[in-house]
């Protein structure tokens, strides 16, 4: 098993090698290193793209998500059954008690650092504000993905599209952190998996596939609903997407349901045309994220990736 980091600085792509099953990465608010974590509380952080730091975090769960606070630089990593912890800059390493013994998928931090919001397993939803958490209910499949809009209190959550035994379930919801509630906002058969707001503009790109014809799908969410995105879908399978800086260009990678039945890629959308600028047969994708500062793309792939397990 092993996994894969790709870097694209807008000229070139380079990939580097990382050991065992890596899942979730975030660069730091300077855009000069980034903190990637996986398997067996797997913690690692690269720095210049080539220092790689080892963090003890103590933990042998599979870890699958980290967000780092742009305020104080604390990062929020979470994992299998209900792991929450927090990563001081100085490397120290706390786990909280988590009210739940679900698979938490994702954490994302709001841009101002006062709010945090974790989704996983079975409608798992949790909101993490001054060292608190508090559960949100009516959350019912998986949650897989959460992006913040910019400048404002709501956040986009996307889900699978049916519950334990079969049981139809919104795959989006919008979450209001004023008053701690979600509401579904779309309820098509299609996965939604990743999701990010466009840092300018008023609008959201969501990623996934339709689980009936495994088709990829990609929609543009804002104040009107969701409408769909053409591209060739024909065995591209999105998992993750991320804006760029200025809000130009959304990165998209995708993954497989089962090997040989498609490729790990990396698609530049510019709003009218997709750009493909990586591509491989063995690793397929988990984690996409630009810098926050200048032109910079990373991902994580893993010859182990799927994308239901993402």
């Amino acid at each position: 098993m092993s996994s894969l980091l790709v870097i694209y600085d807008g000229n070139k792509v380079e990939t580097r090698n990382l050991l065992g099953r890596v899942r979730g990465l975030a660069w730091d608010w300077m855009g000069s290193s980034l903190m990637v974590v996986g398997n067996g509380g797997t913690v690692l952080k690269i720095q210049d793209r080539r220092l790689e730091v080892t963090l003890d975090t103590g933990l042998r769960k599979n870890l699958r998500s980290v967000s780092i606070n742009p305020s104080d630089k604390r990062a929020l990593v979470v994992g299998n059954s209900g792991t929450i912890i927090t990563i001081e800059p100085d490397g120290s390493v706390a786990k909280l008690n988590s009210p739940v013994s679900e698979n938490l998928r994702v954490v994302r931090w709001k841009a101002d650092g006062s709010i945090a919001l974790i989704a996983g397993n079975n409608g798992a939803l949790i909101k993490y504000r001054d060292g608190e958490l508090e559960m949100v209910n009516d959350g019912r499949a998986n949650l897989r993905g959460i992006s913040w809009r910019n400048g404002n209190d709501e956040a986009l959550v996307t889900s699978n599209c049916f519950a334990e035994e079969f049981i139809p379930s919104p795959n989006l919801f919008l979450f209001d952190a004023r008053v701690n509630t979600i509401k579904p906002v779309s309820d098509t058969h299609s996965d939604f998996i990743g999701v990010d707001w466009n840092p300018n503009e008023n609008f959201a790109l969501v990623v996934g596939y339709d689980v009936i014809w495994h088709n990829g799908v990609i929609g543009r969410f804002d104040d009107s609903g969701l409408s769909p995105v053409e591209f060739q879908d024909h065995h591209v399978y999105p998992t993750a997407v991320s804006w760029d800086p200025k809000g130009r260009v959304a990165a998209i990678a995708s993954s497989t349901p089962q090997p040989h039945s498609s490729q790990g890629r990396i698609l530049l959308w510019d709003g009218q045309t997709f750009r493909e600028i990586y591509r491989n047969e063995d690793f397929f994708f988990s984690s996409i994220a630009w810098s926050p500062v200048g032109f910079k793309l990373a991902a994580i792939a893993s010859t182990e990736a799927r994308t239901f397990d993402n």
